[in-house]
């Protein structure tokens, strides 16, 4: 068997996706609450913050619970990235429920490390997978992050913006990246094992 440039053998990769593609609709279920979120926070920018921090939660929580079904079910080399991209999801969704109460820069730092952190953790399962619709994902999201990082202080109204607009573009990546899953589950069916 041969190995890639990347240190896994071509074998490895197509079992990393065939793995992600079995669960495809949960990358379109991710794709679609972000979409909706983010439309949300465009529509609606003047929302209070405690509006904000229940939307972006319950996007974070759908992100995380999807992220981690894929892991739970999938059986890979994808778990260990998956698992810590949905856990950190999940970490982010409690923080912003839990402790509402933390100021403007605070929310601004918390999304992102949020989108660093997550956005690494695509960046190496899309590098493992060798697939470049996940690793557009994860440097859109690093570059959220890093953003917000270097520019915390813009105000509530510029992070939802922002947010919002990270959230439509993940959306709309994650959407196509579930229908190519689903298409290479239909292929991988119609192939004899």
């Amino acid at each position: 068997m041969t190995e890639s440039p990347h240190g896994l053998p071509g074998h490895a990769k197509v079992l990393i996706l065939r793995g992600m593609a079995r669960h495809w609709w949960a990358f379109v279920l991710r794709g679609a609450a972000a979409i909706l979120f983010g439309v949300l926070a465009f529509v609606f920018p003047g929302l209070g913050l405690v509006t904000l921090l229940a939307f972006l939660a319950a996007w974070l929580a759908v992100e995380g619970v999807a992220t981690i079904w894929v892991a739970v079910a999938g059986k890979g080399e994808h778990g260990v990235w998956t698992w810590i991209d949905g856990l950190l999801s999940l970490a982010a969704a409690a923080i912003l429920l839990f402790m509402p109460g933390l100021s403007a820069v605070m929310l601004v730092l918390i999304a992102g490390f949020w989108g660093v952190a997550v956005g690494v953790a695509r960046l190496v399962l899309a590098f493992r997978a060798a697939d470049v619709l996940l690793g557009l994902l994860g440097a859109v999201t690093v570059l959220f992050g890093a953003w917000l990082l270097a520019r915390p202080g813009p105000g509530l109204i510029a992070l939802v913006w922002l947010v919002a607009l990270e959230a439509v573009a993940m959306g709309v990546i994650l959407v196509a990246l579930g229908f190519r899953l689903k298409r290479l589950s239909t292929e991988g069916a119609a192939t004899p094992r």
